[in-house]
């Protein structure tokens, strides 16, 4: 099925400017969504199998997830569930609906197998967010978890980007099984000033006290919470980006975002400005994954995201330390079947039972 995606279906897509693609793959898979026959024919058809993962206090049916950024608006994550993913996180996601940057903005690197954005947090912001989830795919009568990714909006300085991720934080909690706090794009002005400790830690404490809040009122545990961070961190920061999680006891680090770099391999490759993400990424992701494991003894887990592509990829990222994954740019280059069948191959890599 990954074959005849490839060499019918992408070409037909790839014909199309990137981010129209985009949109009509999310149109027809939102459509979908609506439809739970489809869930279930998909499920049934791609059979993919289950190792059960117990973290953050959730329980995930395999180890890879879809990484915020391809739905945006929660449009399909129940038919995403079904395309074998073990947990799927939408997003990111801002207080209200903003359009995010002057088009175009999205760009394909095939030779590299790679893309380049500055979409800007395009969203319909987080209430028609938690509307549409409660309307196709619930929580509590999902396949798999749904975390929620969220951020500042574009006009918000860092010194008062707390209120924007309050709101937002207030507005998801209802529907989201887990939150990313996402402090890593590239793509809006000063989000990436909040790696800063004089920042980061009042963010943080703020999060987590409007979480006990919320779940004293709710009669449920906080959710977890975790945060996102960049791949362009040098090694000082991430350590001061490590003790403040751990203070404020976040429950987990995705790592990583897309970079601003542009690697010396391809110097003429990447002309547009943006965050590169998909193959070229691997190796920083990587490096970043077994820094915070070595540095926090394995203590705090680590979602790797970052070019994985295929088994062996996404095997180096378990061998470094990473208790899940996630994806994006693979399965616009390898199609919709293609999280099934990794999820298959690491089955019977690992021997999980």
């Amino acid at each position: 099925m990954n074959i005849i995606y490839q060499h019918f279906f992408r070409k037909l897509l790839f014909k199309l400017d990137p981010e129209t693609a985009h949109d009509l793959t999310c149109d027809m898979l939102g459509f979908a969504e609506t439809l739970p026959f489809v869930r279930k024919s998909i499920s049934k058809i791609l059979k993919t199998p289950k190792h059960e993962i117990s973290l953050f206090g959730l329980k995930f049916p395999n180890c890879l997830g879809l990484a915020a950024g391809l739905d945006k608006n929660a449009m399909f994550s129940g038919i995403s569930s079904s395309l074998g993913f073990g947990h799927i996180e939408v997003g990111t996601v801002t207080p209200d609906p903003q359009p995010g940057n002057p088009k175009p903005r999205l760009f394909r690197y095939p030779n590299q197998r790679s893309l380049v954005n500055r979409m800007g947090f395009n969203n319909f912001g987080s209430k028609a967010i938690v509307e549409r989830l409660s309307k196709y795919n619930p929580k509590g009568s999902r396949m798999s978890p749904v975390g929620i990714n969220i951020g500042k909006a574009k006009n918000t300085a860092p010194d008062f980007a707390i209120e924007d991720y309050l709101s937002a934080f207030k507005n998801v909690a209802p529907q989201a099984d887990y939150i990313t706090i996402n402090i890593s794009s590239p793509n809006t002005v000063g989000l990436r000033l909040l790696h800063r400790k004089d920042f980061l830690s009042p963010l943080l404490k703020s999060l987590q006290s409007l979480n006990k809040q919320l779940s004293i009122k709710s009669f449920q545990r906080p959710l977890p919470c975790l945060i996102k961070i960049s791949p362009d961190e040098d090694y000082n920061s991430l350590e001061t980006i490590i003790q403040i999680a751990l203070e404020n006891k976040i429950d987990g680090i995705i790592a990583t975002n897309t970079t601003l770099k542009r690697y010396p391999s391809e110097p003429k490759s990447f002309l547009e400005k943006g965050g590169l993400s998909g193959e070229p990424l691997a190796l920083d992701s990587l490096e970043i994954i077994k820094f915070i494991t070595k540095e926090t003894n394995n203590m705090l887990p680590v979602i790797g995201v970052g070019g994985i592509h295929n088994t062996e990829s996404a095997h180096k990222k378990l061998d470094a330390g990473a208790s899940l994954l996630q994806l994006y740019t693979a399965l616009i280059y390898n199609g919709p079947f293609f999280p099934s069948h990794l999820v298959k191959s690491l089955k019977t890599r690992y021997l999980w039972p």
